[in-house]
């Protein structure tokens, strides 16, 4: 993926994310006067515009306010208030050169904060941090726009810009309704903006805790600062593994005419369990083929599945087609584990679909009268052991539910995005726990207020190796959790159940 801010600096660009930034800033400045228009000026210098070819990208995270966040922070001790263009002083570009020859007097390299500001600034000159908007117009009204006529700071921020999305009188106006902001949502690929799958004003995740993201916060503090970095760049990684992604043809797509129409016309029970899948680029049979499979297999259990139908659909080459039997036979077999889940398979070329090879699958489910039965827990084993010291019942379910599970399966938030989530394979389960904390009641009474009980769980990640042979900890304060779900504590540790379990 190409690294634009690099091709534009040349020779000038360097590992300093800091001194990149300001000397672009600087560069574009001075050189503005020498054009006709802005447009034009825009085009051949402006950041967005040079990564997307359109006057109506935008860059979606602010670099230099995290900057100007950081650098005051750090300097309010003497005084010091950064500008991007100064006014004090006779060269408007006083600070920005400050900072790109002399940044670490006044952003010391070993602070937190300026830690996470290098980390943030690496990824903001990247793709990752660029979008295309609606119409021109709604550039700076992301900083600041009239609702009625009332002047609403919105500050570039990503939180501020995806509630007001929602608010017709706000950024809504430029969308007909709200079934367009979603669609541009996903278009471009902010979904990681948003909690629990669920597109809407209540559902926008806070740059801050605990912060209404309709009304944005200018962070002093340097708990409101880290985490705000935090945020952006947990939101920036999500997007960039995203659009590589993308890049690479490892996407699924979903919602083809086609496919929709098979499994209308192949599906013969209610129980049916009907999935799609599709990749592009190199490999991309085996990757779809797989990840159907294993959409197949993450909700059902290989007991349940009478027989598997494939519909292969794309620009398959007579090479491929020698493939795809040995592929699906070795999957079948190895989720199988005992006994191989029968198959059966086609193909169907389709030269207008050029690289994109999509999947298909319909899983017809033994029995059941025609229901689907969900990948639930067998009935809890009565000889199974309650683990010595464990106080917690909630605990307790839990590490009954994945002991009985026929293969225990937890999605895990990665990369400090809950909209980030991975599906591992849980191998091994151990319990543990810490001493018990007393503190002093209002009434001077010495009270239990803190028992720490955890779940160790030793995992393997289905797809990223680098994951692999992982120990994730489950915590719980057995003190307090006396009325929680297994859903709370799993999601006050970034994990959830897979669909259809508990």
């Amino acid at each position: 993926m190409k690294n634009m801010l690099k091709e534009h600096l040349g020779d000038k660009y360097s590992s300093n994310h800091l001194r990149n930034f300001c000397l672009y800033w600087i560069k574009a400045s001075e050189c503005k006067a020498s054009y006709p228009s802005e447009d034009e000026w825009r085009m051949e210098n402006d950041l967005d515009c040079l990564y997307l070819g359109d006057l109506k990208a935008d860059t979606l995270m602010s670099a230099w306010t995290p900057i100007k966040w950081v650098a005051n922070y750090i300097n309010r001790d003497i005084g010091i208030s950064f500008c991007k263009t100064s006014s004090i002083h006779s060269d408007p570009y006083h600070d920005l050169k400050l900072l790109a020859e002399d940044g670490d007097s006044y952003l010391p390299p070993e602070h937190e904060l300026v830690k996470l500001l290098n980390s943030f600034l690496e990824l903001a000159e990247l793709r990752c941090n660029f979008i295309l908007l609606p119409a021109r117009e709604m550039n700076p009204d992301r900083y600041k726009i009239m609702i009625g006529n009332t002047a609403v700071w919105l500050c570039d921020e990503v939180p501020a810009t995806l509630a007001h999305l929602f608010d017709p009188a706000s950024l809504g106006k430029y969308f007909p309704d709200k079934e367009s902001v979603i669609k541009w949502i996903k278009r471009e690929h902010l979904e990681m903006g948003f909690e629990d799958g669920k597109y809407d004003l209540y559902h926008v995740r806070p740059l801050v805790k605990g912060v209404d993201p309709y009304s944005p916060l200018w962070p002093k503090a340097e708990k409101e600062i880290t985490q705000a970095l935090e945020y952006m760049i947990g939101f920036l990684k999500t997007r960039l593994k995203v659009l590589t992604d993308i890049e690479n043809g490892v996407g699924v797509m979903e919602d083809w005419a086609d496919a929709e129409e098979y499994i209308e016309n192949v599906s013969e029970k209610i129980g049916d369990l009907c999935v799609l899948s599709g990749a592009r680029g190199k490999d991309k049979v085996a990757r779809a083929i797989g990840d159907v499979v294993k959409k197949v297999i993450g909700r059902e259990r290989p007991e349940n599945i009478g027989k598997i139908d494939f519909l292969i659909e794309g620009d398959i080459s007579d090479e491929d087609i020698l493939q795809i039997d040995n592929c699906i036979g070795r999957l079948c077999k190895w989720y199988g584990r005992d006994s191989e889940i029968e198959y059966a398979w086609k193909c169907k070329k389709d030269e207008t679909m050029s690289d994109i090879c999509k999947i298909s699958a319909v899983a017809h489910l033994k029995g059941h009268m025609g229901i689907r039965v969900p990948m639930k827990a067998d009935p809890v084993k009565d000889d199974l052991k309650r683990p010595e010291g464990m106080t917690s019942d909630v605990l307790w379910e839990l590490y009954r539910l994945l002991n009985n599970m026929y293969r225990p399966y937890l999605w895990v938030s990665v990369g400090g995005s809950r909209a980030e989530y991975r599906l591992f394979l849980v191998n091994e389960i151990a319990f543990g726990h810490g001493e018990t904390d007393y503190g002093v009641g209002n009434m001077g009474i010495e009270l239990p207020w803190c028992r720490e009980e955890w779940l160790d769980l030793k995992v393997t990640a289905l797809h990223e190796s680098c994951f692999s042979g992982r120990t994730l900890r489950i915590t719980t304060n057995a003190l307090q959790d006396f009325n929680y779900s297994i859903e709370r504590v799993l999601d006050y540790n970034d994990m959830k159940l897979p669909e259809g379990v508990c």
